[in-house]
C-alpha cells in the first residue's frame, strides 16, 4: 500500500456522498488536494459551525491578556439586559460554561429567520436546567461570546481576527462573516472562506499557538472538557472541547454539511473538507469512517511515482455527480397547483430547466441533465446551482445546491399520472429560503 493508494480508496469510499472539495496535510505540506467540479480552489464556501472554533480562540487570546476569566459571569459583560427578573439559573452561567455548551438552555435562543438580534434573546429565554450539568448545543451561546469579543475589542470578529491570527499565519484568501439583523457577526455559524485557508487554520490549532494563543489555552480548547455520550451521532459522543470537538483519536472543527477539519495532533495530520451531505440519511458520518480506515496511518506508508500519476489523474476530473436523466420525452409540462405545502403555485418544465410561480411571478431555475448549471435560487438573491432531467416517461427530478452566503441543498421529484401530477420537495433551506420541503400536487394545463 503506497499513501497515493491509501488517498484513491479515500476517494473511491466518498464517491457520490457530496464532498465539494477535499485537502489532506502532513506537518502542513499538501499530500492531496481536490475539488468536485462545478467548486473549485480559491472559492470561498460557507464553514457554517467552524465559525465557533475560530470564536474559541478569539476568546482565547482575550484571555491571555487578561480582559476576561473564564469563570466570570456571562451577565457581567451585558448589564443592560440584565434586571430584577434575570433568572438566577442564567446569572450563574460563566463564560467557560458557554465554551463548553453546558448552559442553562437545552437549545439555541434565537430564530435565525424571526429575531434580529440573536445576542439579545440570550438573556431573555427560560432556562431549562443549572448551568454545567450537561452538554446541550447551543449556538446562542457562541453568539453571545462574539458579540463581547467585538465589544472588548472595538472591531467586529473578522476584522480582528484577520489582524490577529489569519495574516500572521498566511491565511490570506477571501473571506467573509456574515452578521445578524443588528449588524453583530454570526458567530456561531457566519464565516466563509477557503479550504485552503481552512486548512491553515486547521494545523494552527494543532501547533503550540506560535504566540498567537497561548499553547496552555490551545491544549485545553481542542482537548476533553465535557461528557457528549448522549448524542445521537456515533462521532459526536466523544467528547467536547472549548468549542472543538473530540473524535475517537484526536479532535475536529466541524460545521453543519461536512464542513470538516479532522485533526490528529500526534502525527500532525489534517484533512479538511467541504460539502453539502445535509440531506444524506447518514450524515458526515462516512468521512471519519474513510478517514481512519484509509488516511489516518497514512505518514507510516511510501510514496509511488506510478501510484502518484494516477491519483494526480483522478483529482483532476472530480466532479460533482449530477442528475443524469434521459432524452426528454416532454419538452414542456406546465402544472398548474390546486393543493400545496410549497411556496409557489405553478410549475413548468422545460427544455432550459424548471419555471416557478412565485407571488404572481414567474421565476426560472435553469438546470439539465449530465451538467450543473447556475443560477439564482427563486425568491431569493442566492446563487445556486442545479441539474435535472426526466427519469422516464412520467418521472423528473432535480437537485439543486445553494453555493453562495449558504450551502444547502433541495431535491425536487414530479410524477405524472394522467393529467395529474404529484410533486415531492425534501430541502435543507430552512434559515435562507423558508418553506421548501413538503409536497403539492395539480392538474396538467
Amino acid at each position: 500500500m503506497t499513501r497515493e493508494q491509501a488517498i484513491l480508496n479515500f476517494l473511491d469510499e466518498m464517491e457520490g456522498r457530496g464532498l465539494h472539495g477535499f485537502l489532506l496535510t502532513l506537518h502542513g505540506k499538501t499530500l492531496a488536494e481536490g475539488y468536485y467540479a462545478p467548486f473549485c480552489a480559491g472559492q470561498m464556501h460557507r464553514m457554517y459551525s467552524v465559525s465557533k472554533s475560530v470564536v474559541s480562540l478569539a476568546v482565547g487570546m482575550l484571555l491571555d491578556e487578561g480582559r476576561l476569566s473564564l469563570d466570570s459571569t456571562i451577565v457581567s459583560y451585558f448589564p443592560e439586559w440584565v434586571d430584577e427578573h434575570t433568572p438566577k439559573l442564567l446569572r450563574q452561567v460563566t463564560i467557560r460554561h458557554m465554551l463548553t455548551m453546558s448552559t442553562c438552555y437545552e437549545r439555541s435562543t434565537y430564530s435565525p429567520l424571526e429575531d434580529e438580534n440573536w445576542t439579545k434573546t440570550f438573556f431573555y429565554a427560560a432556562p431549562s436546567h443549572p448551568a454545567g450539568t450537561l452538554f446541550h448545543y447551543d449556538t446562542s451561546a457562541t453568539q453571545v461570546l462574539c458579540a463581547l469579543v467585538e465589544r472588548l475589542t472595538g472591531e467586529d470578529m473578522l476584522t480582528f481576527m484577520q489582524r490577529r491570527l489569519f495574516d500572521p499565519i498566511g491565511m490570506d484568501g477571501p473571506k467573509k462573516w456574515l452578521t445578524d439583523g443588528a449588524g453583530t457577526s454570526q458567530g456561531g455559524t457566519g464565516l466563509l472562506m477557503t479550504l485552503r485557508d481552512f486548512s491553515k487554520l486547521a494545523h494552527f490549532c494543532m501547533s503550540n499557538g506560535q504566540g498567537i494563543v497561548s499553547e496552555a489555552y490551545l491544549r485545553a480548547a481542542t482537548g476533553w472538557q465535557i461528557a457528549t455520550d448522549e448524542r445521537s451521532a456515533p462521532e459526536e459522543r466523544y467528547g467536547y472541547g472549548y468549542l472543538f470537538w473530540q473524535m475517537r483519536e484526536g479532535f475536529y472543527l466541524y460545521g453543519m454539511g461536512g464542513q470538516m477539519s479532522l485533526c490528529l495532533p500526534k502525527e500532525q495530520l489534517a484533512l479538511c473538507t467541504t460539502a453539502d451531505m445535509m440531506l444524506s440519511s447518514t450524515g458526515v458520518q462516512p468521512i471519519f469512517d474513510a478517514f481512519f480506515r484509509h488516511l489516518a496511518g497514512i505518514e507510516r506508508l511510501p510514496s509511488d511515482a506510478a501510484d502518484a500519476a494516477r491519483l494526480a489523474a483522478r483529482v483532476s476530473a472530480l466532479r460533482l455527480e449530477p442528475v443524469r436523466g434521459g432524452a426528454a420525452p416532454r419538452t414542456r409540462v406546465h402544472i398548474e397547483l390546486k393543493k400545496s405545502q410549497l411556496p409557489f403555485t405553478a410549475i413548468t418544465l422545460c427544455e432550459d430547466g424548471l419555471v416557478l410561480r412565485i407571488n404572481g411571478e414567474d421565476q426560472q431555475l435553469p438546470c439539465a441533465p449530465g451538467e450543473w448549471r447556475r443560477g439564482v435560487f427563486p425568491g431569493s438573491s442566492q446563487l445556486c446551482i442545479a441539474s435535472g432531467g426526466w427519469m422516464g416517461e412520467n418521472r423528473y427530478g432535480m437537485r439543486c445546491e445553494l453555493c453562495g452566503d449558504f450551502v444547502c441543498p433541495m431535491e425536487l421529484y414530479l410524477t405524472i399520472n394522467g393529467s395529474r401530477a404529484a410533486l415531492r420537495v425534501n430541502g435543507a433551506l430552512r434559515e435562507c429560503v423558508p418553506g421548501w420541503n413538503g409536497l403539492a400536487w395539480g392538474e396538467i394545463t
